[in-house]
């Protein structure tokens, strides 16, 4: 199993977990912790975006975001669309992959993003559709 290679400056990879659900949040953040990855959270896409937008200022920014699209305040489509409008084109955009809980997922492509993930989920899958993004950047 390849592990993650660190970036941006010697750290893991930041992958950026969006869902509603701290149970969620919580088992994959520690699953990719584990994994070797330096997780982050928020509970809804404005949420997200301000978490962006301070990592940036740090010069830090997230390689892969895990996203739900069913969430109170700024859903996932909406985050995305923000997302895409304001990204810096100095860095690369982050892999997204949305994860869903809908029998009608979304196609990744309609959407604009990498892989579509839906719930219920084992978390080993998520973590081989992360590795798999991670090595890419």
């Amino acid at each position: 199993m390849e592990r993650p290679q660190p970036s941006h400056g010697g750290h893991q990879p930041v992958v950026l977990v969006v869902d509603d659900n701290p149970a969620i949040r919580d088992m994959v953040s520690w699953a990719l912790e584990l994994d070797g990855y330096e997780p982050a959270e928020a509970s809804e896409g404005q949420e997200a975006l301000d978490w962006i937008d301070s990592a940036l200022r740090e010069g830090r920014y997230p390689s892969v975001i895990l996203l739900d699209l069913a969430m109170p305040g700024m859903d996932g489509l909406s985050f995305l669309k923000r997302l895409y409008q304001q990204w810096e084109v100095v860095h690369p955009m982050p892999a997204v992959v949305v994860i869903t809980a809908g029998t009608d997922s979304p196609d990744a492509e309609a959407l604009g993003v990498q892989q579509v993930i839906v719930k219920p989920f084992h978390v080993r899958d998520l973590l081989d559709v992360v590795r798999m993004l991670t090595l890419k950047v």
